[in-house]
């Protein structure tokens, strides 16, 4: 058992939460998907989060649709208080609208934005952005706002 309070209540969240999250309660990036990612979109965000510096384990990733149903917006403010991470990223409209739900505030899509004191970069659809070099450029310049 943990000694840490942080760490307990993440690891909490872990478990409420399994079959939606991996990470760890050290995670520093959430990432929020409607679905599971493709290969060539985790890459890149791992590659990203490498990039920006956000340590070892950096990555939590949020699907939202799992055998055992959908998270809610009040599902996914839990996961993330729970968690703390550094800062979030929605790869997809839905995500977006999980965001904003959660956080009772709008969401910009293909933007950075604030959510109490997170930054967020909000995708409307970050798979997309992968097919081409130009997408795959846009993407990392709006990844480069979670600095």
């Amino acid at each position: 058992m943990s000694s840490n309070m942080f760490e307990v209540t993440g690891e909490s969240v872990l478990v409420l939460y399994g079959s939606h999250v991996t990470g760890t309660p050290a995670s520093s990036l959430m990432v929020i998907s409607e679905t599971p990612l493709g290969d060539a979109a985790r890459n890149a965000l791992e590659k990203s989060a490498a990039s920006l510096e956000f340590g070892s384990a950096p990555l939590a990733l949020v699907v939202a649709e799992a055998d055992e149903g959908k998270l809610g917006a009040e599902d996914v403010r839990t996961i993330v208080e729970g968690l703390d991470p550094v800062a979030l990223v929605a790869v997809d409209a839905f995500a977006a609208e999980l965001l904003s739900g959660a956080y009772r505030a709008p969401v910009s899509l293909d933007a950075p934005n604030r959510l109490l004191g997170r930054t967020a970069v909000v995708f409307e659809d970050f798979e997309g952005l992968m097919g081409t070099s130009d997408g795959k450029q846009r993407a990392w310049a709006l990844l480069k706002k979670l600095r």
